[in-house]
This record gives C-alpha cells, structure tokens and sequence, in this order.
C-alpha cells in the first residue's frame, strides 16, 4: 500500500473514532477503554511482532525511551479523549481536535527555531476562532467541560508523532505501532489499577465487547499500522493536513447513525477551523520549499 492510500484509509478510521469512543464511555471509564482497547490491539499485531525478531527491537536500548515517551504521551491523550465523550459529542470533538495544527505550529516554532510571522499569527487565530466558537456556545451546557478536555490532548498525539520521525528511517510501521501500543499499556496499567480498585466501570454486556474489539482492532491496531505508513513515507506536515478533514466525515458519520443531530454552529466552528488550520499548513509547506531551496 502506498503512503497515500494509507492515508487516505487512515482518514476514514479516524474518522469514526468519536463515535466508537462515545458509545465506549457509556459501558466502560475512559481509561479501562483505552488500555483494553491497546491491549486488543497487541494481540492483533502479535504474529508480525514474532516475526523478523520485532520483539527484539521494541526493547534495544537505543530507541526504547523513545518508544516509552511515545506511548505514554499517545497513550495519555487517548484517555484524556475518550473520557472526554462522556461529556461532549463525536462531532464537537472531532471539531475541537483540529486545534492540532497550531499545536504544530508552536511546537515547530520552539524546537526548531521558525520566526513567527503575521501570517501565521493570523491563521492560528482563526483556527482557536472556529473552536472557540463552539466552547462559547457550549458554556450553557455540560459539553463545555469535554470540550475543554479535547483542547489538551492534540500536543500529546503531535509529539508523539514528531519523535517516531526521529526513530531510524529502517524501522518498519509494524514495528512502530507495536512499540507504541505495548509501552502504553506499560505506562497505563498501574492508573487502571488504581481506577479498577476505586470503582472505575466496566462491562461485560455483548454490544459493551463489541465496541471495545472495535476499538482495539481499528484504532489500536489498523489505524496505527496505516498512520505509520503513511507518515514513513511522506512529510508530515503533509500528512496532518489531509488528516485534519476528518471532522468533516465525523459529521456525516454521526448524522447518518443518529447519533447527534448537526447544529450550524458545529458546521460553523468546522469550516473557520478547517480554514485557519488549511492556511498554517500552506504555510508550513511554503517556508519548507523555501528552506530547501535556500539550502
């Protein structure tokens, strides 16, 4: 498969990942979910992490922290997601989501040194636009606090990903993946020991287990494999701006399985931050072109 095609495949499964976590909270806590959810996903991938000796390399010292930093940060953000449906919509968090790109923004602009321009300034101030444009609205309501929630996780995914690039360019999507999914649930586990002993929920229920296989077959699993493909193989920069429409599928996603009905301020919110976050990214792009051609 080729780095698009996974992407593109990426960007449908991410797209239904509000709706697999919100139906997920309403059976399991958001934590128990999403470490049961990797813990899926490390059977799914046990086979290929057998072969070629991949087990061997998720342990070699040179990129085992890496790994760990990884699935601690993905691993956290995931939590922080999901439990964050119990008090938002599918829709509002894929939406809230799409703050991402300014996290890149400011994240390119501390590590690596990039001059914030007026351009820039502008194009992140409409993206925190579109998104504040739904927190003000929610303030009324209880989702304001899920919201809030959504708003933290973006930075964890973006570093995590920022330091799989860093990782030796032979290091194979499989390899990634499993990397990521086994030192999440290293770094998860003792917090579902402590959720499990002070109450946490959990479900046994036959449509309860289906979701949570969804969970982890999909996006613990499938979506991490086509990521990693996709993110080997083409900038990432690219790569996260074809990724940032998948609010809009979520939207057609939950509208077509009844789970929300669309507002026009969520379609509002969508397309102020979608413009704000599609004019960092060509911005982005641009300075790259530039830099290499200065080089």
């Amino acid at each position: 498969m080729s780095p698009l095609a996974a992407l593109l495949a990426a960007w449908v499964v991410t797209a239904l990942w509000p709706l697999i976590g919100r139906v997920g909270v309403s059976y399991f806590s958001g934590l128990l979910f999403a470490t049961a959810g990797l813990c899926i996903g490390a059977v799914v991938l046990a086979p290929s992490l057998a072969a070629k000796g991949r087990w061997r390399a998720l342990l070699d010292a040179r990129i085992a922290p890496t790994l760990l930093a990884m699935g601690l940060l993905s691993g956290l953000g995931t939590v922080i997601y999901i439990t964050a449906l119990t008090y938002t919509t599918p829709a509002n968090a894929a939406i809230m989501a799409q703050v991402e790109i300014l996290y890149s923004w400011l994240l390119c602009a501390y590590f690596l040194g990039e001059r914030v321009t007026a351009a820039q300034a502008a194009a992140s101030l409409l993206t925190v636009a579109g998104t504040s444009l739904i927190m003000i609205h929610d303030l009324a309501s209880p989702r304001w606090k899920g919201d809030l929630m959504i708003l933290a996780t973006p930075w964890m995914f973006q570093v995590s990903h920022m330091l799989s690039k860093r990782l030796p360019a032979e290091m194979e999507p499989v390899t990634l993946a499993g990397g990521r999914i086994l030192f999440g649930i290293a770094t998860m586990t003792p917090f579902c020991a402590w959720a499990a002993a002070h109450g946490a929920r959990w479900s046994w229920r036959g449509e309860a287990l289906t979701v949570l296989l969804a969970q982890g077959v999909l996006m613990s699993s499938v979506n991490f494999l086509l990521w990693y493909r996709a993110i080997r193989g083409m900038d990432l920069s690219k790569a996260t701006t074809i990724m940032l429409s998948y609010p809009a599928l979520t939207l057609v996603f939950s509208w077509a399985f009844g789970r929300e009905k669309i507002v026009s301020v969520q379609v509002a919110g969508l397309l102020t931050t979608m413009a704000g976050a599609y004019w960092v990214s060509r911005l982005v792009l641009r300075a790259q072109r530039e830099a290499v051609t200065a080089a």
